[in-house]
């Protein structure tokens, strides 16, 4: 019985992965059911086992992407020294060479448009922008505790910097001839600094650069 676990898991694991690739290539809207199985090595039939419609599979293949992605991320921050060092870490969400970024991004694209159109698709969306703020709010709360802030509320300045990221990613991923790596990582450390820089305890710097 905990082989049959073990395959089933792997089999999952195998469909989500072909699901999430498959949407970051053609967008969901486009994503047929025979895509996902040859992108899979299963049959049409091996994916209904596990998932009854298209839409639920779409569905369970955004929601775990991310939840590994934040996991992934987690670990990463984990290694950094400082809190500023964590802040400065998101650098590599502008790195086309990361196999998360080249996948992201698109993949969140296509989920707003999704639930621009079908409100079902929202509290997916609002669940990835949840993911992002609690791992910003967990290192806004350690420099409160380290003293490096002060008169700070975390998780609505998590949430400021977490939009600011989302909105400047966009326009690099999409139009980076205008908004080229440079421009992105310079804006953001900018706003980010701008937001920080009113609860920063005294003799508290933020150094540009950090990164």
């Amino acid at each position: 019985m905990a082989h049959l676990s073990e395959l089933e898991a792997i089999r999952k694991s195998q469909i989500l992965d072909a699901a999430v690739r498959t949407i970051a290539d053609k967008g969901s809207t486009n994503v047929r059911m025979d895509d996902i199985a040859r992108r899979s090595g299963l049959s049409k039939g091996g994916i209904a086992y596990y998932f009854s419609s298209k839409e639920s599979l779409i569905k369970a293949a955004f929601t775990a992407h991310f939840e590994s992605v934040f996991e992934a991320v987690s670990r990463e921050l984990d290694r950094e020294p400082s809190v500023f060092a964590r802040l400065a870490r998101i650098h590599l969400l502008f790195d086309r060479e990361r196999e998360e970024v080249g996948t992201g991004y698109p993949l969140i694209a296509d989920f707003m448009y999704q639930a621009m159109h079908h409100p079902e698709y929202r509290p997916l969306f609002a669940g990835w922008v949840e993911g992002c703020v609690a791992l910003l709010t967990g290192t806004l709360q350690e420099g409160m505790d380290q003293g490096l802030f002060i008169g700070m509320d975390p998780e609505p300045v998590a949430r400021s910097i977490s939009a600011i990221y989302q909105g400047v990613g966009q326009r690099w991923f999409l139009a980076p001839e205008t908004h080229p790596r440079a421009w992105a990582l310079t804006t953001l450390e900018y706003a980010v600094m701008g937001v920080l820089v009113p609860f920063l305890a005294p003799g508290v710097e933020l150094t540009r650069g950090a990164r």
